[in-house]
């Protein structure tokens, strides 16, 4: 048996049903056992970061494992910023790239190149994989193969990189004499179960607590705790938040879920986490844009116990934890529910009462424009038409991140992707791609900045190849608004490399859209955006919609900031977003007394 035929069969094997990359020299024998297995789909793009982008967020869509394949060289340059993606938010990913012949390698020679585009691999993604291995010996193929997958998918998942040598690619294998892999001790997840001394601890925090407090990361989606996590809030009836990445774990009209905390997050959310005296954080390991930078204003009132699988990130966390548990969700909240008799209550009602204002008062949207479409506007309209199973990818640009997990109301079994971790512009299109295959194909949102656009332009071609039914919506301000609103709250509105007059230009969409043979909508007028949008989601197969919108909307609510009187700038805390609620609006709402920062 071919070892090309052999490495497709284990993926197929293991669910693995599409397979993103680009062909090249050094990859050809791969695609070829593609095409030839029928059980696989290679999806072609035409950069190898889109690839690798494509396949984490498939990963992200199916829960299972994702694939790429690259050349060698410039294809595994390429591809390393969609594989930083993968790692920094632990979605299980397999990465092979073609390799000059194994005596064209350096293998531990100090000498820069030796084959035909060679460049060495491992060193090279060592620090962003779980696992990464050049194949030196035909017989080793099953053993790393084996590995490199299991330590993908066991414990806190991630990618893993296999670099596979020309002359290792056709080698003839014989498949029942290659030794397998088991797993040593040292490599078995270090995280498994609670101690039942850490799940009575927690039990009796809650009992004490008065104001509790869920908060929900991307952790229990990947932990597969997604009913443990649905039985928790509703047998305790808990108040809840969630990051970026937790956010359709249920849908926002929830009566008690209160948002998305963090430095450009929701009022709501905010107000709560800020007040309560016990946050339970459940499979996130509390990252700097939820907590922002003032780190012992952060939660200050509250006990704060944190369950995460990597015992690393609870030994590294700058925020104080009262009870750090090293575990892996799906089993902690498990166990927890065993300890939680039917109908059992945390909390006082009078913070059930406030956190129902918090819902009703600070979760909606910025009231409408009349004149200039506002970004707000076309989120939360397009949330208001969209499907129950749609699902939504949201390209990393600044505003276009900030202003969708503000707005974007999750419904039904609507998804929302998005490499929270990375966040780079230029990842929705790839994104749309492999969340699209991933789901079954279904209807896709794409939403997206025109900056970010151009950095993965040629994937329309993808999506139109592939006549997938993507809706990609480009909001059109002239630019880079979030690193304009930036540059005018600290740099005195210097628009350096931000828009046309500061050194940056963009094409016109509507005529890119055209010369992809993709269908164009341009909306302009906010008493067209209702029509106009659901016109779009009307008609099938892949469209463009070009939205005009206002090239100096602000990013309402978000962290504030005084400026001192030597110049600096001091971060007010996270209950305290601008634009500044009246004082005593804000008095009422807070249960805690308000902060006094330490004298600089």
């Amino acid at each position: 048996m071919k070892l090309t035929d052999y490495v497709v069969q284990f993926l197929a094997d293991r669910g693995v049903a599409h397979v993103f990359g680009l062909t090249g020299g050094a990859v050809v024998h791969l695609f070829d056992s593609v095409a030839k297995s029928g059980r696989m789909q290679p999806v072609f793009h035409h950069h190898e970061q889109a690839a690798a982008f494509a396949a984490q967020a498939c990963s992200r869509a199916n829960r299972k494992l994702g694939a790429c394949f690259v050349t060698t060289g410039p294809g595994v340059t390429n591809a390393l910023t969609g594989l930083a993606a993968a790692w920094l938010d632990s979605v299980p990913c397999i990465y092979i790239s073609g390799q000059a012949r194994l005596a064209h390698t350096s293998r531990g020679r100090n000498i820069r190149q030796v084959g035909t585009q060679h460049i060495e691999v491992v060193p090279l993604v060592r620090s962003m994989t779980k696992y990464a291995v050049l194949i030196d010996e035909v017989r080793s193929i099953r053993y790393h193969l084996e590995k490199a997958c299991f330590l993908a998918t066991s414990g806190r998942p991630g990618p893993v990189w296999i670099d596979l040598p020309l002359d290792m690619q056709w080698a003839e294998i014989d498949p029942a004499a290659l030794p397998g892999f088991t797993p040593a001790p040292a490599e078995l997840p270090a995280a498994g179960g609670p101690a039942a001394a850490q799940l009575d601890a927690c039990v009796e925090l809650l009992r004490q607590s008065q104001r509790p407090l869920l908060l929900a990361g991307y952790g229990v989606s990947l932990g597969g705790a997604q009913q443990a996590f649905f039985e928790l809030i509703g047998r305790c009836d808990l108040p809840f938040v969630t990051t970026w990445g937790a956010v359709d774990l249920l849908p926002s009209a929830h009566p008690r879920n209160l948002g998305r905390p963090g430095i450009a997050g929701q009022r709501a959310a905010n107000l709560a986490v800020q007040n309560c005296d016990l946050l339970l954080a459940l499979g996130s390991h509390l990252c700097l844009p939820v907590t922002g930078t003032m780190f012992s204003s952060f939660a200050r009132a509250a006990r704060i116990v944190m369950v995460d699988i990597d015992p690393d990130e609870l030994a590294n966390r700058p925020i104080p934890v009262h009870l750090p548990i090293a575990a892996d969700v799906k089993p902690f909240i498990e166990q927890l529910l065993g300890r939680l008799p039917a109908g059992t209550r945390f909390g006082s009602s009078s913070w059930a009462d406030v956190c129902d204002r918090y819902r009703r008062r600070y979760l909606a949207p910025p009231p409408r424009t009349a004149d200039v479409i506002s970004p707000y506007d076309f989120v939360h309209v397009l949330s208001e038409l969209s499907a129950d199973d749609d699902v939504i990818v949201v390209d990393g640009g600044g505003t276009n991140v900030y202003v969708s997990f503000q707005t974007f109301a999750i419904k039904g079994r609507q998804r929302m992707i998005l490499s929270t971790g990375l966040c780079a512009m230029g990842s929705g299109l790839p994104e749309s791609i492999g969340a699209c295959f991933g789901s079954g194909r279904r209807r896709t949102l794409c939403l997206s900045g025109d900056g970010s656009m151009q950095l993965n332009i040629q994937e329309l071609q993808t999506i139109r190849h592939h006549q997938l039914p993507i809706k990609i919506f480009i909001t059109d301000n002239g630019g880079y608004l979030s690193i304009r609103g930036t540059q005018q709250e600290f740099l005195a509105g210097n628009y350096v490399g931000s828009n046309a007059a500061g050194g940056m230009s963009l094409p016109d969409y509507t005529k890119v859209a055209a010369a992809y043979g993709l269908p164009v909508v341009v909306i302009d007028r906010p008493e067209n955006l209702r029509s106009a949008l659901a016109g779009v989601l009307s008609r099938s197969g892949p469209e463009v919609c070009v939205v005009r919108a206002s090239p100096v909307q602000e990013i309402i609510p978000r962290q504030g900031f005084d400026r001192r009187p030597d110049g600096t700038f001091a971060a007010r805390p996270l209950e305290d977003m601008a634009p500044f609620l009246d004082r005593q609006e804000f008095a009422a709402a807070m249960q805690i007394p308000p902060w006094n920062p330490p004298a600089p």
